[in-house]
């Protein structure tokens, strides 16, 4: 049987502890992490690993060991679009990979107003598909987690991108 990317909600803040319990067991398994430079109340400067979308992770699997992943402690559902379970393909997974190796900025937002379907002709994204839509004047572009409505995305120049016909 095929192996999928299939997306899991999991209790806030168990993520990391999640992700390192599937891998052990040998599962391949995403979660996006990008680091990020914090400041505590006590004046003290760290680099943290922060997630890009907290409370979810994404595990490559047959349909069949849903039911395994659901008995690991912490995880809560899997996350169903239209009654069946919500699955990424490889590409945006891949495509989110290349997003946070990128070293730029990549944000997670549901607030987009849907825009034009975009390719991109150069960058390290090129040839991938997303969204092109405006968030505080910015272009950005952006990969779509369908049935989460979450979508991921990176700053892009309109010179970088096409449309899709």
């Amino acid at each position: 049987m095929k192996l999928r990317w299939f997306v899991f909600y999991t209790r806030p803040r168990a993520e990391k502890i999640i992700y390192k319990e599937l891998a052990s067991k040998g599962f391949e398994v995403f979660l996006p992490l990008q680091k990020s430079f914090k400041i505590w109340k006590n004046r003290q400067h760290k680099v943290i690993d922060e997630l890009l979308f907290p409370c979810y992770i994404f595990v490559k699997i047959c349909p069949s060991d849903i039911y395994n992943i659901l008995k690991v402690r912490g995880i809560c559902m899997c996350i169903a679009f239209e009654g069946k379970p919500c699955t990424v393909p490889d590409k945006d997974i891949e495509a989110i990979k290349i997003m946070i190796l990128s070293k730029q900025i990549v944000s997670s937002t549901n607030d987009f107003k849907e825009g034009e379907k975009v390719y991109v002709t150069r960058g390290p994204l090129i040839g991938y598909e997303g969204v092109l839509f405006k968030q505080k004047g910015i272009q950005k572009f952006g990969i779509q987690i369908q049935g989460i409505n979450l979508i991921a995305a990176v700053d892009i120049s309109v010179e970088d991108i096409q449309k899709l016909s």
